[in-house]
């Protein structure tokens, strides 16, 4: 794809790197060993970009959602016209991320893909003897479910694709195939922020005091190059937590979205951080215990899966665990001298806490935006800045949010011993959380 993008599309520039993320990088996956979830990076170099909020029909700021105006629209590439990936209005140009998707980066999957087998295009399925190869479009995914044979196997796919970043294990067989699921997302690099390298501080979380020398200033100069100073002698090594814009282009009804910005929305993905927040995660006993509750109840969730008749599934989704956990690394753990947790049994009871006040005041609120105590887990951050809260059942309706509590009650039922009751668990954590919800 990388060197298709350079021949056709002159300015697209895509990293010759595929990152994973989601639950199999973080340590929160369960069942379904064959689905993977990885960051395709790419700039477009040729274009002058500027971010521009996005606003619901009450005119407020919709966090994390934005588009991109084109400064330079005069002076492009003439694909970019050719492929309509600009949008005008009277308050200028923007990027179109609906065509973006869907006709640059879909028929550069396309045509790898082609080149790779050398066999004869069938729709959007290419055929083989031994797998197919099926690739869908899902905003912001390039959804790609390869089926093979089992006569024919995973070693022997893995080898016909020499060079290839591809991550194959044993795993899961349905009747005479083995699937693979592969969530593609190609996401624009928006910054690059940075904080201490998790496996060379060793006290980190610890305490304010006894964060590593050098972190703060280093964090400060990107942030804030103009009022940094320079007050340490001694740094640390820094990791890159990147921001990524991608591709949310509404493909369903949204009321809180105009008509005519949904082909062209931008979503800001905190992919970065969540991976740094979860490496770290795993030097901590208290929130590997989170980690740990988190997957159990990922793994009870499979019982209300989203096309069944209960709404449980549907409302629950991964990174909605995924928010409840940072919560809870944040209020229960941090800072790690003066809050412990004593087992799964004990994180598991607040976990239930908050799933159950989210649920019941229909609010989860997004951990990075309008969360007043991120500077305890990511000080200097520029998530620090966001003071408009998203709440993540915001596009769910009452009734689904009632039927999804009754779905949680029964739920919770098969669970019962295995997690703290309410009486038992510190009512100042669980009201940290509560707080949050109004």
């Amino acid at each position: 794809m990388t060197r298709k993008a350079r021949e056709r599309f002159p300015g697209l520039a895509i990293e010759n790197i595929l990152i994973k993320q989601g639950s199999s990088r973080e340590g929160l996956k369960v069942c379904d060993p064959l689905e993977f979830d990885y960051i395709l990076p790419f700039r477009i170099e040729c274009l002058a970009l500027q971010r521009t909020n996005i606003y619901n029909e009450h005119g407020d700021i919709i966090p994390g959602l934005f588009k991109q105006r084109v400064l330079n629209s005069s002076r492009i590439p003439g694909w970019i016209e050719e492929q309509e990936l600009l949008e005008h209005d009277r308050s200028g140009s923007f990027l179109n991320t609906k065509n973006l998707q869907r006709k640059i980066f879909s028929s550069l999957w396309d045509k790898s893909i082609d080149e790779h087998h050398k066999k004869h295009l069938l729709g959007r399925i290419y055929e083989n003897d031994d797998y197919t190869i099926h690739r869908s479009v899902e905003p912001p995914t390039l959804k790609i479910t390869i089926a093979v044979k089992k006569s024919f196997g995973l070693r022997r796919l893995r080898d016909s694709f020499v060079g290839e970043s591809l991550n194959i294990a044993q795993g899961v067989k349905f009747g005479n195939t083995i699937n693979i699921e592969v969530d593609l997302v190609p996401a624009m690099i928006l910054a690059s922020d940075t904080v201490p390298d998790p496996y060379t501080v060793h006290t980190f979380h610890q305490n304010i005091d006894g964060y590593p020398k050098g972190w703060c200033r280093k964090v400060k100069q990107f942030l804030f190059p103009s009022s940094a100073q320079d007050t340490t002698t001694v740094d640390t090594r820094m990791m890159p937590c990147v921001r990524y814009g991608i591709m949310k282009w509404v493909n369903k009804k949204n009321p809180a979205i105009s008509v005519d910005d949904k082909d062209m929305l931008w979503r800001e993905s905190t992919c970065g951080y969540e991976k740094h927040i979860l490496d770290v995660a795993r030097r901590n006993q208290s929130q590997k215990y989170v980690m740990t509750a988190c997957r159990l109840l990922k793994g009870a969730l499979k019982k209300f899966p989203p096309d069944s008749k209960e709404q449980l599934g549907s409302v629950l989704k991964s990174y909605h665990l995924k928010n409840i956990t940072l919560y809870c690394f944040l209020f229960l753990t941090i800072p790690s001298k003066n809050n412990q947790l004593s087992s799964v049994r004990e994180a598991l009871g607040y976990f239930v806490q908050y799933l159950e006040m989210s649920l019941n005041e229909g609010c989860l609120p997004h951990f990075f935006y309008g969360n007043p105590h991120i500077s305890l887990m990511l000080p200097y951050s520029p998530f620090e800045q966001e003071n408009t809260r998203y709440n993540i059942f915001a596009g769910k309706d009452q009734e689904t949010l009632r039927q999804a509590r009754y779905s949680l009650s029964r739920l919770l039922e098969t669970l019962d011993g295995l997690y703290d009751k309410r009486w038992l668990l510190d009512q100042e954590k669980i009201m940290l959380f509560k707080d949050l919800l109004h």
